[in-house]
């Protein structure tokens, strides 16, 4: 869980530091659009990778990589050199590092629990993704007055370290023997037409990419809402941006506590369109109570989307091919860079909500046609 919450703490301090600094709505987007864009540049490598090398030795990996960007962070503000293209880089280096964790680790936990566990896995997973999500932005809304950025980014560092020993306790996890061997080329070939050949697959993928791309943006541009329309400062800033975790906490409880859900295309299709409809709607509040409420049922959605759609890949996929059927999930969530530059340059020039009604519109014009023609994926039961 420690993983999550600094996840969503160093977003949540780097964006209020930079809205702090410039007060410029773009500038705090481009940290969501660096932190996220090695999953568009690299995503179907890192599912390539996660089918041939041993799975727990690339969880250390990632580890490594973000405990070296948070230091680095750290170094830099605390000695006050710390510039927007430091931030560029270094941001950069924490989306490698998640980018190589979340096939790998979602590809183990299948290993690990077979096809009849991984949805309560991945539920429970999220419980914890989620309640970090919670946990993170609180925690930096309270410390970034009294340490600073430098001192959060201390703190962060630390616990990355804390994890990859913890990780040492994993078992081994040696890739699939089909998969480990032969050129790599070929391999991601043979992994987008296997990917093609699957109605299940195909539809996760298409509902991802626009929720990622017109859904999911609107979290960068929280901060700039709760400071510009609400006039939150950044205590109450910190707990609306965990206000979606909170629902999504609760709701992946309840999944988790439904044992065998069956009808996960159907609840996943639905839980996507429930969030980008509230997202919408929370782009018309000006009330913080409202707007908390509203992004608490995001959160709800966001759950049932987050957990069945990786649970939907790695139950479809084959044990050779699951690695990079997760590498086309992190490309299709790669273009929530694009979807960060874009409603950054709309909030620039329309302003922030209108920013987040335009691409949350266009989100839920999209997913109807990808919902009624994906019958495959929402006919999907487990037997």
């Amino acid at each position: 869980m420690y993983w999550y919450s600094a996840r969503w703490m160093e977003v949540f301090v780097l964006q209020w530091q930079i809205l702090v600094l410039t007060n410029s709505a773009f500038l705090v987007v481009l940290v969501g659009f660096f932190r996220m864009l090695p999953m568009l540049a690299f995503g179907l490598v890192s599912g390539l990778i996660a089918d041939r090398v041993d799975r727990r030795t690339l969880l250390l990996w990632a580890q490594l990589v973000n405990a070296s960007a948070a230091a680095g962070i750290a170094v830099l503000a605390l000695t006050e050199h710390l510039e927007l293209w430091h931030l560029a880089v270094l941001v950069t280096m924490l989306g490698v590092g998640w980018t190589l964790d979340l096939p790998t680790r979602r590809s183990f936990m299948y290993d690990l629990m077979g096809p009849r566990g991984v949805v309560n896995a991945l539920a429970l997973d999220n419980i914890g993704m989620d309640g970090a999500k919670m946990m993170g932005p609180i925690a930096g809304g309270l410390l970034w007055p009294m340490i600073g950025t430098g001192g959060c980014f201390v703190l962060l560092s630390v616990g990355y370290l804390l994890t990859f020993w913890l990780y040492l306790g994993l078992p081994a996890c040696p890739p699939p023997g089909a998969a480990s061997s032969g050129p790599a080329l070929r391999r991601l070939a043979e992994g987008l037409a296997y990917v093609a050949r699957s109605p299940v697959i195909l539809g996760v993928l298409a509902i991802t990419v626009v929720a990622n791309l017109l859904g999911f943006p609107y979290t960068n541009l929280v901060p700039v809402v709760a400071k510009q329309v609400l006039g939150l400062g950044s205590q109450l800033t910190g707990l609306l941006f965990a206000a979606d975790g909170i629902g999504a906490t609760v709701a992946a409880i309840y999944l988790a506590s439904r044992g065998d859900l069956r009808r996960e295309g159907r609840v996943f299709a639905v839980g996507s369109i429930c969030l980008i409809a509230c997202v919408l709607l929370f782009s018309f509040s000006q009330w913080f109570p409202l707007s908390f409420a509203l992004l608490l049922v995001v959160g709800a959605g966001n759950a049932c989307f987050s957990t069945l759609q990786s649970s939907l890949i790695l139950i479809s996929a084959s044990d050779a091919m699951r690695g990079r059927a997760m590498g086309t999930l992190i490309l299709a969530i790669g273009f929530g860079p694009l979807g960060a530059f874009q409603i950054g340059v709309l909030a620039s020039a329309l302003g922030a909500p209108l920013a987040i009604t335009v691409t949350a519109g266009l989100g839920l014009l999209c997913m109807g046609p990808i919902v009624w023609k994906a019958t495959g994926l929402w006919n999907f039961r487990t037997d």
